[in-house]
């Protein structure tokens, strides 16, 4: 393996692990902001 496409392999590595991450990010935020709406929705709901 040449030097050049050990270091194509690599970047390419990366960017995938840095775009997974960034995926498994965003997943964690929506999923925190959907709770957080579910429990206002509920706190609406007892006070009415």
């Amino acid at each position: 393996m040449s030097h050049a496409s050990m270091l194509k392999t690599r970047r390419a590595k990366q960017r995938t692990r840095k775009d997974l991450a960034g995926i498994a990010k965003h997943a964690k935020k929506a999923k925190r902001e959907e709770v957080k709406a579910a429990a206002a929705d509920a706190a609406k709901k007892q006070s009415s």
